[in-house]
């Protein structure tokens, strides 16, 4: 008797596994995103090996088949703004800042939205002044690409700029975000300030590591 129910519960367990084996299957993460993201976020908590590396491999397909249809589109953008930035229009990249960045901004500065974009357009029209960019560069080809727990795709792109002020030249050496919020898409600086807007604004943007 004992052997017996020692087998049953041996089989239940089995049935239970596989049951849950198949339900996080990378095909069945691959077609509901719902799961995905749920199972993504867990994996954030507690990392169950099996699934998790499921999980894994699956926003990892996702990301690329979402850098090769979006990446000709960031390569335009990208190269518009590299453009402007050496034709001493300065302004033209707060086209692709998120609305989220100018809440973020006038909320600490107690102000409103439209009035911290013309702040920022005021000290943008400074600069121009001083400053040259005499060669920006977006390293489209060298850019890694990924997904976030919760389902976000975004790119970093390392990003060269030669910039020129009163006789002298400096080489600066960033990264560059692009990332989406629903149908669009963003391209910020990752600076320290950034880093702290985008987490708070955008929680899941804490799983990017831009290094």
């Amino acid at each position: 008797m004992k052997k017996m129910k020692f087998l049953m519960a041996a089989m239940i367990s089995a049935v239970i596994f596989t049951a849950c084996g198949n339900k996080y299957s990378v095909d069945n993460l691959k077609k509901n995103d719902k799961l995905l993201k749920e199972t993504a976020q867990k994996c954030k908590i507690k990392r169950n090996e099996k699934i998790c590396i499921n999980v894994d491999k699956v926003q990892a397909e996702k990301a690329q088949e979402w850098w090769n249809k979006t990446k000709p589109e960031i390569t335009k953008k990208v190269d518009k703004i590299a453009k402007d930035l050496m034709a001493g229009n300065l302004m033209s990249s707060m086209e692709f800042v998120p609305e989220k960045l100018w809440e973020w901004e006038a909320k600490h500065a107690s102000t409103t939205p439209q009035k911290a974009k013309e702040t920022t357009l005021q000290i943008l029209k400074e600069a121009v002044k001083q400053i040259k960019f005499e060669k920006v560069e977006y390293k489209v080809e060298n850019a890694k690409y990924g997904q976030t727990s919760a389902g976000r795709n975004y790119a970093i792109i390392p990003t060269k700029s030669i910039v020129s002020a009163e006789g002298n030249q400096a080489e600066i050496n960033q990264k560059t975000l692009v990332f989406e919020d629903g149908a669009k898409l963003y391209v910020v600086n990752i600076d320290e300030k950034n880093k702290a807007i985008l987490k708070e604004m955008y929680s899941d943007l804490a799983d990017v590591k831009a290094e």
